[in-house]
């Protein structure tokens, strides 16, 4: 049972779920079904630009975990993404994690790693709210929606061990 999510549709929690600032996991099983447009699993809103971001980035066709450098405008974006592109109608399991501590933001899809970039060197935390199928701004304005379903959302405030993230993909 998963939460299907139309176009024009996503979840919203009353505040932030992360600290950003901080190390943390995130990981969701979804089901992607186009690959047009920019299509979110899971955001959080802060000041200005979005603080994280796990989804569908159509520009390299690929799966992304990343989170800006600032709330500027024109923040640096240190992003993760797959090695292959999604593959449509497939039940497929994600998983960003920030490790604080080594400074790196890795991505894994399938419980495989896809790679691992350098972090933010000043991670900052989002006051916003927690978005699961939609990206967004403080104003209220929701966009890059999902338009798929998304299925056992888990937010843990610290990393995971590879080896768990593998075990949760494989159900």
């Amino acid at each position: 049972l998963g939460l299907e999510l139309a176009e024009n549709s996503c979840a919203e929690a009353p505040g932030p779920l992360v600290r950003t600032d901080a190390s943390f996991t995130l990981t969701a099983w979804v089901l992607l079904e186009k690959a047009t447009g920019h299509h979110t699993v899971m955001s959080q809103i802060s000041n200005g630009n979005t603080a994280l971001y796990l989804g569908y980035h159509p520009g390299a066709n690929r799966w992304h975990f990343g989170m800006p450098d600032s709330t500027a405008a024109d923040a640096v974006w240190h992003n993760s993404e797959s090695q292959q592109p999604p593959a449509l109608g497939k039940w497929t399991h994600l998983a960003g994690v920030y490790d604080l501590g080594a400074g790196k933001v890795r991505l894994y899809v399938d419980g495989v790693a896809q790679g691992e970039v350098d972090g933010p060197v000043t991670p900052w935390m989002a006051p916003g709210p927690t978005l699961i199928g939609c990206g967004g701004d403080t104003s209220g304005s929701r966009h890059s929606r999902l338009g798929g379903v998304v299925d056992d959302v888990r937010i843990w405030t610290s990393t995971l061990a590879p080896e768990r993230i593998a075990d949760l993909a494989a159900g």
